[in-house]
């Protein structure tokens, strides 16, 4: 006998033109079209690869993001997560790398970026699942109890900086500065591993299924037997862990870590999402 749960799993996704994301593509088709008429330069590779670049870190945070939303459920911590994790992979790399002084553990100097790689994953495991807990463990509204935590970790971003910033030097170049065979930014790869694991997940997986079902109704997924605190609990970890990614990309990019270095990003993952649609 097949619960409700067991039958959502077994949904397949249809294999149906949707009329809005063609719609999409005809709009950035024509805005491409304009653009080249324009400048032809607009339409070459380089350009294309230097588009992709910048977008990379908004693009892995807006990955994340987008799983909430489906959710029913939203983060606007997003941006101070990127903060605080990045501030944490500086302070490592600063201080224990040596780049503005003495080594505080020489013999740990070397490893220095891997141990601030390191940091930063289990930074965002932690933050992601502290938001998840938090949300449905009171009940009350995610956009309440994000913002409060951005607060939080912005104030602890600028508790770690001492209102100045971390500097990496050549330490954690390669994700953010880095190329592949001297042409393609190392920051592009991770960026489309991101969306490609997003869009996997959502249509393919029965977890991605289980999210569409908790965003569509919560009360009646709950009762088909689905486990809706702890599929949200984990959207919320894989939410940490991209801003983890993120952070890592744009602290390497810019070679140093200030308080406020990701806050841009809660409102602009947001805006992208919803006009991605």
């Amino acid at each position: 006998m097949k619960t409700i749960a067991s039958s959502i799993t077994d949904l397949k996704p249809k294999k149906t033109l949707n009329m809005q994301y063609l719609a999409i593509v005809v709009v950035i088709g024509l805005i491409c079209l304009t653009a080249w008429s324009v400048n032809h330069r607009f339409m070459s590779a380089i350009n294309f690869l230097n588009l992709f670049q910048a977008i990379a870190v908004l693009g892995i945070v807006a990955s994340g993001v987008g799983m909430l939303l489906i959710a029913g459920e939203i983060d606007i911590s997003v941006g101070a997560q990127v903060s605080v994790i990045g501030v944490v992979m500086g302070m490592i790399i600063q201080r224990i790398g040596g780049t503005t002084g003495p080594s505080i553990m020489p013999a740990l100097a070397p490893y220095a970026p891997l141990l601030a790689v390191v940091a930063a994953l289990l930074s965002g495991v932690i933050l992601g699942a502290i938001n998840g807990i938090t949300v449905v463990k009171t009940k009350a509204p995610s956009f309440i109890i994000t913002l409060c935590f951005s607060f939080i970790y912005s104030g602890l971003a600028l508790i770690l900086t001492h209102m100045t910033y971390y500097y990496l030097g050549d330490k954690f170049t390669l994700l953010g500065r880095g190329y592949i065979f001297g042409l393609v930014p190392v920051s592009i790869p991770f960026l489309l591993l991101a969306l490609l694991i997003s869009f996997v997940v959502l249509r393919y997986t029965k977890y991605g299924r289980f999210l569409y079902a908790i965003g569509g109704n919560r009360k009646a997924a709950y009762v088909s037997g689905i486990n809706t605190d702890a599929t949200l609990i984990k959207a919320y970890i894989v939410v940490g862990l991209m801003n983890a990614l993120a952070a890592m990309i744009l602290v390497s990019r810019v070679a140093q870590a200030m308080y406020n270095t990701g806050d841009a990003y809660s409102l602009d993952a947001l805006a992208s999402i919803i006009v991605g649609g």
